[in-house]
């Protein structure tokens, strides 16, 4: 997909019809692919000023293309040894793959460079419920409409009894006891309102916890364990195709479990519940559609990972440039980093993870840095000579982080505010820009490298 776009005013037409388009066809004479190239050209005029301008738009397998400088010196390095999946611009779920950059339009008409975690589907038949899937009092039709990828592969579960348990169910999922798994389907209303997801340790037993979805009301009741089930989360958010993703995220005290999606009654669960799921509907018309079964390790569900007849592995996403301080994009009077992330949501961690810039492809010796954190979403990090310094933690879900060094001191501000004034970093040759790791999902929006240690007034402007 090829956007090209009008910038707005003088400048801005001038900008789009030079810059952008000497960008654009430097990635197309490459065998790079260009996506929003108007999110390119509407750069903000202290954006244009960056001597490295990453702006989520031109990409191939191994490279996401950097705006400045327009030459392969200020290119990202890519690399994820799967394929993955992202939302394109039409909301609809779509593949890339390995190693291809994943802009991602969740939050936007302007798309986010997306980092996650390795994370692995242990269901074997994701979208085929008549496939590898028990069921009690339903009956599975196949393929009968749009999925969220915009294909015919989402099945309808419909009761067929009125005295029956009400699911369907993967079995003998090999777990780790008192690990912490999320397990998310997306699901669509037809006729019946209300949906449970279940994590149990067989059909038969009292080791479970469950959660009970609202699709009217895009809401869900306090999740329940039971007999060594612990309930920790759940989440409901829009898709596309009219569905919902439904998580639920808990652990067991067991070394296998089922999972369990269920039409339910609407009635409260509790322990006397029938391993989580209810019993006696009383209507056989009951129905909803359901595609894209997921049960991952973790504490939160990461973006859809597909199965046919064995579990899938998506790879950690990761990013490199070396080399900023030798071709110029920094300099030996320092440098600012800027760096605007969507969604930071205040996940468990899956590991260790560090974003920034340093004298190591580690960011382990002179490195200035944030971390996702459960803690204030994102934590921002000096290193000096070995030593972690925490300098300040956000609590906003999008954030614009601006860091300049003069190799005495470093200043940090933060949307908009200055809220690190003259720390000690006395350090000017950092080489290496990059993640080295993903521990949560990251949205990159815009990243931007100065050769000089800018004004507070430009850092404030920049982060506003």
């Amino acid at each position: 997909m090829m956007r090209l776009g009008i910038g707005v005013g003088i400048g801005r037409q001038r900008f789009a019809g030079g810059f952008a388009d000497s960008y654009s066809s430097r990635v197309l004479a490459d065998g790079g692919i260009v996506e929003s190239l108007t999110c390119v050209a509407n750069a903000s005029t202290l954006l244009q000023q960056a001597s490295l301008l990453f702006i989520p738009s031109g990409y191939k397998a191994g490279v996401a293309y950097s705006a400045l400088p327009n030459n392969m010196n200020g290119d990202l390095t890519w690399s994820r040894n799967s394929t993955a999946n992202r939302t394109l611009a039409n909301g609809n779920i779509g593949s890339v793959g390995a190693n291809v950059p994943r802009l991602s339009y969740m939050y936007g008409s302007c798309p986010s460079a997306l980092l996650e975690p390795q994370r692995t589907n242990l269901i074997l038949q994701s979208e085929d419920l008549s496939n590898g899937w028990s069921v009690e009092g339903v009956a599975i039709s196949t393929n009968t409409t749009n999925s969220p990828d915009g294909n015919l592969t989402a099945d309808t579960i419909a009761e067929t009894a009125v005295t029956d348990v009400h699911r369907v169910y993967r079995t003998a999922i090999t777990i780790t006891s008192g690990s912490n798994y999320a397990f998310s389907f997306y699901v669509k209303k037809d006729t019946q309102r209300y949906v449970r997801l279940v994590i149990n340790q067989s059909s038969s037993t009292s080791i479970w916890v469950a959660v009970q979805f609202d699709l009217d009301t895009q809401t869900f009741t306090s999740g329940v364990g039971s007999g060594g089930g612990t309930f920790v989360s759940a989440s409901i958010t829009s898709a596309s195709n009219g569905f919902y993703r439904i998580t639920l995220v808990g652990s067991l005290t067991t070394t296998s479990a089922f999972a369990f999606l269920a039409l339910s009654n609407g009635n409260a669960i509790s322990s006397s519940d029938s391993r989580g799921c209810p019993n006696y509907l009383g209507n056989v018309n009951n129905r909803i559609w359901a595609w894209g079964g997921q049960f991952e390790v973790g504490a939160y569900a990461t973006t859809y990972i597909p199965t046919t007849t064995a579990s899938a592995t998506r790879i950690n996403d990761s990013f490199s440039r070396t080399n900023i301080y030798t071709n110029g994009l920094i300099s030996a009077s320092g440098g600012t980093w800027f760096v605007e992330l969507k969604n930071n949501v205040s996940y468990t961690r899956d590991g260790s993870m560090r974003l920034g810039i340093g004298d190591t492809t580690s960011l382990l010796t002179n490195s200035l840095y944030v971390i996702p954190s459960s803690i204030g979403r994102l934590v921002i990090f000096k290193t000096l000579s070995g030593v972690n310094t925490s300098l300040f933690s956000t609590t906003t879900d999008n954030v614009k982080i601006a860091i300049k060094w003069n190799g005495l001191t470093a200043d940090v501000f933060v949307n908009g505010v200055k809220v690190v004034s003259a720390t000690t970093f006395t350090t000017t040759i950092m080489e290496n820009l990059l993640n080295t790791a993903s521990n949560v999902p990251i949205f990159i929006q815009t990243m931007a490298l100065y050769n000089e240690p800018k004004s507070d007034q430009f850092c404030i402007d920049l982060t506003t």
